[in-house]
């Protein structure tokens, strides 16, 4: 209900009675008889006149400018209205009272360590796999007190911002974001995927030819010039006559490795012999049991005997399932990975500084190149 209805109807009522008042002077008479006034009954009893059709035909009042008088005066006395000013300064008070609390609280949670349940059994966890044990009472209170002193010295240390422009700490992160993404494809993979991708990648399974051998050592250190000639002379000897076991190490030089080698691929023996050793070696017909030579490596010349020889092959998937799983493995991890960071790269816009890298490139066209290749050579070792 708006305040002109309310002001309307006291009003009308105001204006009847004004009205009633002046018809009351106006029906006085003067008696004939006496000379006094004389009234009608209404009038001397001071009954209530009806009013309603004299406030019908009585002056036109407009009440609309009223309505907004009264209206903008309730909200005057509102505003000055003791009640609302107390009201008001409450909220203001709890709002400041509540930001303080939090901030507060906040602090004292930043000043607060918790040692929980889990944390306590994860220490006594490490306890047991380092010790073979349960921890003691007092070795228990160490173990939380060396927890809440790292935990001091890492807040401490946060707050100190010591965590920034720390090329390990960044490193350390950048780590941990690669092990959250990776850990989407840590699920063991079936069969049916070990065998699908091992027909994809058969040849890079392949087994290398691999040979077993025995050599005579002549050193190049000890014979100089002559070593040369000396194996050949004791290859003649070797081919013509023989020789037991005990008269073979007599015929070179003492040999820092092993006169005798199983099975080794081409890649191992050129990293015990060098390479030109290796393919020499490599090149010899299977079957070929006779002593050979002399093979040059880096230590000096060598007379070989071809124990065996096994060509190269694609094994069977059960024979490197091992392997192939692995491979599986790392070769989804890194495609999650990659997945993950192209995923994250959409939400970043690089901006590289372009004369900080012409600038770059310059210094280093202008620096000297030293950056020589080295023949790698395997030294003459006796």
């Amino acid at each position: 209900m708006e305040f002109a209805d309310l002001v309307h109807p006291a009003a009308e009522r105001f204006e009847g009675n004004k009205v009633a008042s002046c018809h009351r002077s106006s029906k006085s008479k003067t008696s004939e008889y006496g000379g006094g006034e004389v009234h009608s009954v209404a009038e001397q009893l001071d009954l209530p006149i009806d009013t309603v059709g004299v406030a019908r035909t009585g002056p036109n009042i407009h009440w609309r400018p009223v309505a907004r008088y009264g209206r903008s005066a309730l909200l005057q006395r509102f505003v000055r209205e003791p009640l609302v000013h107390f009201l008001v300064a409450g909220a203001v008070l709890f709002v400041f009272a509540t930001l303080f609390e939090r901030f507060t609280n906040a602090d004292a949670k930043a000043n607060r360590i918790q040692v929980s349940a889990p944390e306590i059994q994860r220490l006594q966890e490490v306890w047991i796999r380092q010790w073979g044990r349960p921890p003691d009472s007092r070795q228990m209170e160490n173990l939380i007190n060396d927890y809440v002193r790292d935990e001091i010295l890492y807040r401490e240390a946060l707050a100190s911002g010591l965590d920034k422009d720390d090329t390990i700490i960044r490193r350390r992160l950048v780590e941990k974001m690669e092990f959250l993404s990776q850990e989407l494809a840590s699920a063991t993979p079936s069969d049916k995927d070990l065998q699908e991708y091992f027909q994809r990648n058969r040849e890079t399974f392949r087994i290398p030819a691999q040979i077993a051998f025995t050599h005579i050592y002549f050193s190049t250190s000890k014979r100089g010039s002559a070593t040369e000639d000396d194996a050949r002379r004791a290859l003649a000897r070797l081919s013509s006559h023989g020789s037991s076991p005990a008269q073979l190490s007599s015929l070179g030089d003492p040999f820092m490795l092993q006169n005798e080698y199983p099975l080794q691929t081409q890649q191992q023996v050129k990293e015990l012999f060098g390479e030109e050793f290796a393919g020499q070696l490599f090149r010899l017909e299977p079957g070929a049991s006779a002593w050979v030579g002399p093979l040059r490596s880096g230590y000096g010349f060598h007379l070989v005997r071809m124990l065996q020889k096994l060509p190269s092959r694609v094994p069977e998937l059960a024979e490197v399932q091992s392997e192939v799983s692995t491979d599986f493995r790392n070769q989804r991890l890194q495609a999650t990975s990659e997945t993950f960071y192209a995923q994250l790269r959409k939400k970043y816009q690089v901006d590289v500084d372009k004369a900080g890298l012409a600038a770059a490139e310059a210094q280093r066209a202008s620096a000297p190149s030293n950056s020589g290749t080295r023949d790698a050579t395997v030294p003459d070792v006796d």
